[in-house]
């Protein structure tokens, strides 16, 4: 049996376990340091090193991330969207729910986010497939929807309300 592309990017990047899962249209998130986070200096190849302050902020504010678990609601958002589990996402930098595993990495506590499935802002995997064609955008029935490997994938939309939820 081919593996996830959950399973491959829990290796990947060795993304230690998570508490719980997700429920209805809530996501988490495992987040990942952009490359302009996990640098020291202000820009790239500079010579001015960055307070550990300024670094930690940065890597706390990096807005990429690969999706862990879904609720059953978010499960259909992400489908209907051309997204999956263990998909690169980028989100907002100010996603305020975050919670702490017990584990730590280079003596940093390890931390998971959870959003809204409609939070995510964006799909790195998304973006290669539709360059390889493996994905394409159609219009049907009045309404744009991905087509994967010819099959039409129902359009799920997230509600207007979070609290709808």
């Amino acid at each position: 049996m081919a593996k996830s592309l959950l399973d491959k990017r829990i290796a990947e990047h060795s993304i230690p376990p998570w508490p719980g899962e997700a429920t209805f249209a809530r996501i988490i998130v495992y987040r990942i340091p952009d490359k302009a986070a996990s640098r020291k200096t202000f820009v790239d190849g500079g010579s001015i090193v960055m307070p550990d302050t300024v670094h930690s902020n940065n890597e706390f504010r990096s807005p990429r991330g690969i999706i862990v678990s879904a609720g059953l609601q978010a499960m259909d958002i992400l489908r209907g969207n051309g997204m999956q589990l263990g998909e690169m996402i980028w989100m907002s930098s100010h996603t305020p729910w975050r919670f702490e595993v017990d584990t730590k990495i280079d003596g940093k506590p390890v931390e998971f986010y959870f959003m809204q499935a409609g939070d995510v802002t964006m799909s790195e995997d998304l973006l290669q497939s539709r360059k390889a064609g493996k994905v394409r955008v159609e219009l049907r029935d009045g309404k744009h929807q991905l087509v994967i490997a010819d099959e039409c994938i129902p359009r799920f939309d997230p509600p207007s309300f979070a609290d709808d939820m």
